[in-house]
């Protein structure tokens, strides 16, 4: 297949940079392979996750092949800091693909870096996420999802009540971040995996956002 990138210059241009930055040469096969991988991703010919399975047809690879590419070029290359996957998580969060059983959180989390990035928040607040059945599917206890929720949220409770949309006016009754952040998880549990919750996840989502937003400012 003809590759038509969006900026073929730029792709050179980076390509020539990474391969003589220690010296030409010094680039292993692999290495190349995910360097190609992130500059195709950088061009923008392929939105990941979302044309997972594209990108393994014009390529024409495995998909373990393109994930393990992906994983590799998202770590190697950093392709967003911690702030943007917290913006991530959160639209993971709106997107209704989260449920609730047996008091766990389950979710979809098909961006490797991300789910390195929440793994790593797991850890931070001394709890285990669980991957053992599909390493896309990530598991954890709701005592866990609110201490990661707590930790990044930050901001004090002072003024916020005042920016929650109307939609969401039943946590504007709330005294304290503490018992926002109980009465957000309470919402969370009924609305997740339902089409018909006390509250819908988008809404949900998009106070999460908020509150993260404001603890970043």
């Amino acid at each position: 297949m003809d590759f038509e990138l969006n900026n073929p210059a730029n792709f050179a241009k980076g390509f020539l940079e990474k391969s003589c930055e220690n010296g030409l040469g010094s680039l292993s096969k692999r290495d190349i392979d995910v360097l190609i991988f992130h500059l195709l991703i950088q061009d923008g010919l392929y939105r990941l996750p979302e044309d997972i399975f594209k990108a393994c047809r014009e390529l024409k690879l495995t998909e373990a092949k393109v994930r393990n590419l992906y994983q590799e070029a998202q770590i190697k290359y950093k392709q967003y800091d911690e702030n943007s996957a917290k913006e991530k998580f959160t639209k993971l969060i709106s997107a209704s693909t989260i449920e609730y059983k047996n008091d766990r959180f389950v979710f979809a989390v098909r961006d490797p870096l991300l789910k390195q990035y929440i793994e790593e928040w797991v850890a931070s607040v001394g709890g285990f996420a669980d991957t053992s059945f599909n390493k896309n599917i990530v598991s954890m206890n709701k005592e866990i999802f609110e201490r990661i929720v707590d930790k990044m949220c930050k901001h004090d409770f002072s003024g916020l009540k005042n920016r929650i949309p109307k939609e969401l006016d039943i946590l504007k009754k709330a005294e304290n971040k503490k018992a926002l952040l109980r009465m957000f998880m309470e919402e969370l549990v009924k609305s997740a995996g339902k089409e018909v919750g006390s509250l819908s996840i988008k809404e949900l989502g998009h106070a999460l956002k908020m509150w993260i937003t404001q603890s970043l400012a």
